[in-house]
């Protein structure tokens, strides 16, 4: 980088790498020979090479001229170098997240051995040292960062062991810079970082991108003694017919356990519901000849999946030719790329939707982990609906063609918008409602046997939000308690998606008042608290609302029955209640995802949200109704039982007494 010193000067900077070193030179353009700054600073290997340099000038107290230099770094972070030193950094690579998921962290052990013994007791002695210090008032700034220090590492939600709640854990995030990290969810703070080495440009990857991470290993029971593992997806370029890359990484450490440069592309990744023996979990890579790839290749692997063959279904959207396809597996793959792990597919069905009326902008399906509490409802006079639970269910928007553009480029006669509920096994459309003078952008979410999505209404001139719900009609007959209790129903019975399902939907559309950046719902352990949607707004900041506004069976004038199950009287719009606001008066910059995931407590789900700013906190939807609050006083409890206690032996002995008096007589 150039810079003018005086009116007739101009210096420049190099950087020259060397080992774990970088040396910085600064020279006058006109002077090759002499130097105006020579320095060499260590560098952290996991930052890469220097990608831009930027210096600036100052002049000391002898009138020559000192530089700073600030450096963006190939994991995209910020230095600023001045006198040989980082005089600060920043992670700006965190600004930047491509995907998000979660680890466990390890379980506390028992035993102790003595040298942690010895290390606690001197850190203890330290400690008390500090402390003295600064309540006599003699620490220095230096020793006033380390009594800090030491009491977050004290702190419970900043330990690096699992807690009963489930409440700390670590978020594994993937840059676009190719770098991971790992987030203790007690603090925030970076536990560890790893550029990987399959990112780096090389002569094989020229342009290597990140797309996606995946649990790859998550240890239970009888394998405890594995750390647990994601798998990292890449590519060697932009285009989807490029080589792909697969890096698995200890979430522990953050060490870069292996990586394969493949030789297919990777269009598509199908993490399947099978494990191995020690835990790891199957992929089905797909590349851009349509060959499936099973991922651990090994002969206990490819066992498990033969035994499922006939059952592994998926779909794939061609969004820039309107087209859904269902796929299964044929046979082993023939030709040059024949391995005992390659499979040729099929084609089961497609919808195709005509490119002069519909084009597709959103599809979302229900997340795989989501757990279910129970499949009935109970609605007003005691009836009871059955939802319709299905993993293979597809939501899909269309609009118009000219109404992909900005809001309010055509006219509300020009546009419409398309909701489908698409089964994935069959390609049978169970669902569909055309939302007239309406166009995107559409966010939507699916959880359970219900879909939300937000749209604009241009007739309206204001943002809606539409709820779909479905319900399985072929179990409606199971309401008789004596059938329930003789076994005479057929809620144990199997269904097949090939057979036609009979199934009922309900909706219903509310005007809102934000445009929304990102959509998502909370998610506990068994899935009993009552759910709630994530809004992250235009403000960039993030909404919690009930899910209970968006019931389609709301009315103007709701029964007795219907009050006391908790339907909401009827409005044209939904209420933004200022308290609901998740991130309170902050705003995370730039919002681009919320990720929500559950804890060990049914009451709480913890929420991320990220962009240009990350934010963290645990949500409870429906209050903690299965935890004391911190404040909670046990003295007074265990003072209440007592006397409790007392009382009723006091009683006994007064009534015994009476009694005996009662007999005299």
């Amino acid at each position: 980088d150039a810079l003018s010193i005086s009116e007739d000067q101009q210096a420049f900077a190099l950087i020259k790498h060397a080992s774990s070193e970088i040396h910085l030179t600064v020279k006058l353009a006109h002077d090759w020979d002499g130097n105006l700054l020579k320095e060499s600073v260590k560098m952290d290997r996991q930052r890469g090479l220097v990608h831009k340099v930027f210096i600036n000038n100052y002049i000391r107290t002898d009138r020559s001229y000192g530089f700073r230099v600030l450096i963006v770094m190939e994991d995209h972070s910020l230095l600023l170098l001045q006198q040989g030193e980082i005089v600060w950094s920043r992670e700006d690579g965190l600004a930047s997240i491509i995907d998000v998921t979660t680890s466990e962290l390890p379980v506390e052990r028992n035993g102790v051995s003595v040298a942690k013994v010895e290390h606690n007791l001197f850190e203890w002695l330290k400690g008390h040292m500090l402390k003295l210090k600064g309540t006599l008032m003699l620490a220095s700034p230096e020793d006033m960062a380390a009594i800090q220090s030491m009491r977050l590492k004290s702190s419970e939600k900043s330990k690096m062991t699992r807690d009963h709640n489930g409440f700390r854990k670590l978020l594994i995030v993937l840059t676009r810079a190719g770098k991971l990290f790992a987030l203790h969810t007690g603090d925030g703070r970076i536990v560890w970082s790893h550029l990987l080495r399959s990112l780096h440009k090389s002569e094989a990857c020229q342009s290597p991108i990140g797309l996606n991470l995946y649990q790859w290993q998550v240890p239970h029971h009888h394998a405890m003694d594995e750390n647990p593992s994601v798998l990292v997806v890449s590519r060697c370029g932009p285009s989807s017919d490029t080589p792909g890359v697969l890096s698995f990484v200890d979430t522990y450490t953050g060490k870069e356990l292996s990586s394969l440069s493949l030789d297919h592309a990777v269009v598509q990744v199908i993490p399947l519901p099978y494990t191995d023996s020690t835990e790891q979990r199957l992929h089905l890579l797909i590349n851009a000849d349509k060959h499936a790839h099973l991922y651990p290749k090994t002969s206990e692997a490819l066992s498990i999946f033969k035994r499922e063959f006939l059952n592994i279904y998926w779909y794939s959207v061609e969004d820039q030719n309107g087209i859904i396809k269902g796929h299964a597996l044929k046979c082993k793959c023939t030709g040059k790329v024949a391995d005992e792990f390659c499979f040729d597919t099929r084609d089961l069905w497609s919808v195709v939707f005509p490119s002069e009326s519909e084009k597709i902008v959103a599809t979302v399906t229900r997340k795989l982990n989501e757990v279910v509490h129970t499949q009935a409802k109970v609605v007003a006079d005691q009836d009871v609906m059955y939802k319709y639970i299905s993993r293979n269910l597809l939501f899909v928007a269309t609009v118009a063609p000219k109404g992909s553009g900005e809001i309010g480029s055509v006219t509300p006669e020009e546009s419409w918008l398309v909701a489908y509920l698409i089964d994935t096994v069959t390609g049978r459309i169970l669902h569909r409602v055309t939302h007239h003078g309406s166009q995107g952008p559409v966010h939507a979410v699916f959880s359970e046997n219900w879909v939300v999505y937000h749209y604009f209404n241009l007739r309206a001139h204001r943002y809606e939000m539409s709820v779909i719900e479905i319900y399985d009609q072929s179990r409606a007959d199971n309401k008789d308690v004596w059938k329930l209790v003789l076994g005479k129903h057929n809620l144990t019975s199997p269904i097949s998606l090939f057979s036609r399902p009979e199934v009922i939907t309900k909706s219903q559309s509310y005007f809102f008042t934000h445009s929304l950046k990102a959509i998502a719902v909370t998610s506990t352990a068994k899935g009993i608290t009552s759910k709630q949607l994530l809004l992250g707004t235009i403000g960039d900041q993030v909404l919690a609302l009930d899910k209970r506004f968006l019931d389609p069976r709301r009315t103007v004038n709701p029964t007795q029955a219907e009050k006391e199950e908790g339907i909401i009287p009827l409005t044209d719009s939904l209420p933004i209640i200022p308290q609901s606001y998740v991130t309170h008066a902050l705003r995370v910059e730039g919002l681009r995802g919320i990720i929500t995931v559950p804890a060990k407590l049914e009451s709480t789900t913890l929420v991320f949200a990220h962009g240009v700013d990350l934010f963290f906190t645990q949500l409870a939807p429906s209050r903690t109704y299965d935890s004391l609050t911190e404040d909670f006083s046990y003295a007074l409890l265990l003072i209440t039982i007592v006397a409790l206690v007392a009382a009723i032996f006091v009683t006994w002995r007064l009534s015994e007494r009476k009694e005996l008096q009662e007999k005299w007589r």
